[in-house]
């Protein structure tokens, strides 16, 4: 038996997943897929029962012959913008199961109303079911036309194991002495909202003895501050001492249909801190309960909540920090490998 999953760029939270379903189901799994992006270089190799395969290195007429030559027994897109992978799923449409999967959100505007009608007409007949991270992932696949029977939540899942185990190799230091670090992880980018961030926490009083941590790169050179420390870009796997010595996580975006990095982070055990735009605070912030969230954009609001947090009490960090790692078992890697079980029919 054999999956074959047309992909965009790979990270390693759909690797580990993508493993526990192969692992699982003990189903071969070839994944197609564009090159690293350079703010995200994350390093990715094939596995037991995983081949990786660089879409970039073929041309479209050599991916197409080489997908149909696997002969899959099942088909996962990730996404319809790659032109190549929609005649392929084409091709294969009605002989095997046929899952697309997006995070586009619902807004509602005009704009995504004559996309969704586009979508409807031209790219749901492509497909027989979709698999989203959130609701109003689901609301926006109902429009294209998706019903409710063939529609699974969940799609997005963090390398659970690696950031819960984290959390429990880390929790006796933290209940000992909780860590006076905010870290972000992320893109060095605008819309990431990070230079919000870094105003707002120069903003605040100097009386107190917090930092900000930030990881990762991007076009936006790094602020100078004595407070504030850049790491660059660093492999998941390789958070562990970052994890360690840090406390709470905040993502400031303008923007983010999703955010697997929230995941990681509460399954890390951190209380979280992010924008009422970033998607995946659907599932894992209870406002008042783990974390807090604000208006992205918003500096006075991003100000609040850190001076929140510096106000508080270790033991109610040490409390939201458990809060986080219980809201994070909402999705796994079981999860996210019954779920698409499930789309593909699969027993």
């Amino acid at each position: 038996m054999r999956l074959v999953v047309l992909y965009e760029e790979l990270a390693g939270y759909f690797i580990s997943s993508i493993a526990h379903f192969a692992q699982t189901t003990k189903i071969d799994v070839v994944i197609m897929h564009k090159s690293s992006n350079a703010v995200a270089p994350f390093k990715l190799e094939s596995s037991t029962y995983i081949q990786l395969k660089n879409r970039d290195e073929i041309s479209e007429q050599e991916l197409y012959e080489f997908v149909k030559t696997l002969q899959p027994n099942y088909l996962f897109c990730g996404g319809w913008a790659h032109k190549p992978y929609l005649k392929i799923c084409k091709s294969f449409k009605g002989n095997i199961p046929v899952v697309v999967g997006f995070d586009n959100q619902w807004i509602g505007n005009l704009k995504q109303q004559l996309a969704a009608l586009y979508a409807k007409v031209y790219f749901k007949k492509l497909f027989d079911k979709a698999f989203v991270p959130g609701v109003l992932q689901k609301k926006f696949a109902q429009k294209i036309g998706f019903k409710e029977k063939d529609i699974s939540l969940g799609a997005y899942c963090c390398d659970y194991n690696l950031f819960s185990n984290l959390y429990t190799d880390t929790q006796t230091k933290k209940q000992a002495h909780f860590p006076k670090v905010f870290l972000y992880t992320g893109r060095y980018s605008q819309e990431k909202g990070i230079t919000d961030l870094w105003d707002a926490f120069i903003d605040l009083d100097d009386n107190h003895d917090w930092e900000l941590w930030c990881v990762g790169v991007g076009a936006i050179p790094p602020i100078k501050h004595p407070k504030i420390k850049h790491f660059g870009f660093i492999q998941p796997k390789e958070l562990a001492p970052i994890i360690e010595k840090s406390g709470v996580f905040i993502l400031p975006s303008h923007f983010e249909p999703w955010g697997v990095v929230v995941h990681e982070y509460a399954a890390a055990g951190f209380p979280i801190l992010c924008s009422t735009k970033v998607g995946a605070s659907e599932v894992f912030l209870e406002d008042n309960v783990n974390g807090y969230s604000f208006s992205p954009g918003n500096k006075n609001e991003i100000k609040n909540v850190l001076n929140k947090v510096i106000q508080m009490d270790e033991n109610k960090l040490i409390e939201m920090s458990q809060k986080s790692h219980q809201i994070s078992q909402k999705i796994t890697n079981d999860s996210w490998t019954n779920s698409l079980k499930q789309l593909f029919g699969i027993n």
